[in-house]
């Protein structure tokens, strides 16, 4: 019996003992029974217990194999793997989903998508879809993507991906995604056309002419791509609609893009119609990333002795062909490597300077120190589009211990608008921008500083950005203004995440330092300690922590700028976070 269920097992010899055991589990979790206790005892009973769970993965109740599945996550054995792969061409989509959490869990994401890649060729379109979402998650390949984009019943699993390839071979069918795809697809082809560069006069007015849609988001997107691709020849429909338009977020996106514009056209005139896209033939893509960044910092200080129109068409040309797609990375605890990281970097640089961003890595700090000059945040809106959800748990939520990199920790901040590339993300309230930076696993990310009419100062973080940043360190907002668009999913730009905002909200002024004695989270030699501050300043904090080898004194930079608190912390609540939806709700207008 065990004594924390009340659940009788019938005595049998060895293994037919286990197999009674985990059979008598499985009933009780499909009454929903003693869930806690049983989920224990399985993590305890490991491998053994897999035995027992192997046929109700074959059941023809759908729910007895849900409840298997449920079950392997706490316990597995390579005798497990051939029945759970089985699954991933289940018709229930359910219990594919399930198959793949559980594999995914036991055996890693890469050897998910290697068994997946035979159900490819699968004629469900559904199982198919299903093995391509998991195979690309692992990384881009263009014969894969044009292969799944010619199959139009195939297209609510390639969307999620597109935005990430540069290839302008995926064009035709991206176009044809527009006009004859479902919502969700069609609004991610816009997002694509951004970043396959096509910039004819023809796709330029068809995105001016989409200002007109009927859907506040088709037109949103609209906007974003005249904010990368507009010249002066669109200035006139995108001041028509900044007059017509009353969706805040579609007005705040047109009157970033009419800004973009008009800033491009005085830069280099001549280089803003269709010459950059006749110019001359395609580049075949390079290869290494020494290569990559050594073109694109070429290009830049071509660009930087004085900008002429054949200059930018040259460096637009190799910006928009050097690459097929952007190359996959994740944050798994580690750096990217160096060389990939430059290759990355001088991209994004080049791309500032093309496309007239106002904040530009090389030229600007990425924090203002001035005086805070700033209108009071009288009241607030919600930085995206859809915004408030009660039911949403990422604000507080505790990661799971085997969390890459930050397992155990709580998440301060919320997660929202996932899959929703390039849509566009405002100002919060009337503020100061203080940050602008790129980090690994933040994408672009910037903090805006403001003053209620009180007196009190908080700051709003915005992370995941894309790299068109509208505002640098140092400029004041206003209340709904475009300050950038979500980031690209699946790009070292982005952090490698799916796309999606991180928005925080901080008590407290910017420029603010631990009080000397307090407590704080450091995390030394790949551990979080909890340190003990005995000096700070606006720049650095000392802090002293005591660890296994003995006690050390660590030198950090004193910024309260993170995505996780220590559970200690969080519970202690010496974090000053504010739960974001709650904090907008109480100073909306």
């Amino acid at each position: 019996m065990l004594a924390s269920t009340n659940l009788n097992i019938t005595p049998g010899p060895g293994g037919s003992r286990m197999n009674s055991i985990v059979n008598a589990i499985v009933e009780d979790l499909l009454r929903a029974q003693h869930v806690a206790a049983h989920t224990e005892a399985l993590k305890a009973y490991g491998e053994a217990a897999v035995p027992g769970l192997l046929p109700h993965l074959h059941s023809a109740d759908g729910t007895r194999c849900s409840i298997a599945l449920y079950a392997l996550q706490y316990c597995w054995s390579q005798a497990a793997r051939g029945p759970v792969a089985g699954l991933l061409r289940d018709t229930d989509p359910v219990t594919r989903h399930m198959a793949a959490i559980v594999l995914a869990k036991h055996e890693g994401t890469a050897a998910l998508a290697r068994l997946c890649e035979p159900l490819l060729d699968e004629p469900d379109p559904a199982v198919a879809g299903f093995a391509f979402e998991r195979v690309e998650s692992e990384g881009p390949d263009l014969p894969r993507m044009l292969r799944f984009m010619r199959k139009p019943p195939l297209w609510d699993h390639v969307w999620k991906y597109l935005p990430r390839y540069y290839s302008q071979t995926l064009t035709p069918m991206t176009l044809r995604m527009i006009t004859n795809g479902n919502t969700a697809p069609a609004l991610a082809a816009v997002a694509a056309l951004i970043h396959q560069h096509k910039r004819s006069a023809a796709i330029r007015r068809g995105m001016a002419d989409l200002l007109l849609h009927v859907l506040p988001e088709a037109r949103e997107l609209a906007a974003e791509y005249l904010l990368w691709h507009a010249t002066a020849q669109e200035t006139g429909a995108l001041r028509t609609a900044q007059e017509r338009e009353r969706d805040p977020y579609v007005r705040a996106g047109v009157a970033a893009a009419l800004a973009a514009a008009e800033r491009r056209a005085a830069a280099v005139p001549e280089a803003t119609g269709n010459r950059a896209e006749a110019s001359s033939p395609a580049l075949a893509p390079i290869a290494r990333e020494s290569e990559l960044s050594a073109k694109y910092l070429d290009a830049l200080a071509s660009l930087s002795s004085g900008t002429t129109a054949e200059k930018w068409n040259a460096a637009f040309e190799l910006y928009r062909s050097a690459e097929l797609f952007e190359p996959y990375w994740a944050y798994k605890g580690e750096d990217a490597p160096e060389e990939f990281v430059a290759a990355r970097e001088s991209r994004l640089r080049l791309q500032a300077c093309l496309l007239a961003i106002p904040w530009k890595r090389d030229k600007a700090e990425e924090t203002w120190g001035g005086e805070f000059q700033a209108e009071p945040a009288a009241s607030l809106v919600a930085p995206v589009r859809n915004y408030f959800d009660p039911k949403r748990e990422s604000f507080g939520k505790v990661m799971e211990e085997d969390a890459e990199g930050f397992g155990g920790m709580v998440h301060n901040a919320e997660d929202v608008a996932w899959h929703r590339d390039h849509r566009t993300v405002v100002a919060i309230g009337n503020g100061l921008v203080r940050e602008v930076r790129c980090a690994p696993t933040w994408g672009f990310m910037l903090v805006i500083e403001h003053v209620l009419p009180d007196g009190q100062r908080f700051c709003s973080l915005y992370a995941h950005l894309s790299p068109f940043v509208c505002v640098a360190p140092g400029d004041s907002v206003t209340k709904g203004r475009k300050i950038g668009s979500i980031g690209r999913g699946y790009t070292w730009e982005n952090g490698g995440y799916v796309a999606h905002l991180h928005f925080g909200i901080h008590k407290g002024p910017f420029w603010h330092t631990p009080r000397p004695g307090s407590l704080l989270d450091v995390r030394f030699k790949g551990t979080l300690y909890t340190g003990r501050v005995t000096a700070s300043d606006q720049e650095y904090t000392v802090a002293e922590i005591h660890t296994p080898s003995g006690a050390y004194v660590v030198r950090r930079p004193s910024s309260w700028i993170c995505g996780y608190v220590s559970k200690a912390c969080w519970d202690q609540k010496r974090h000053d976070w504010a739960n974001p939806q709650e904090f907008l709700t109480e100073h909306e207008a």
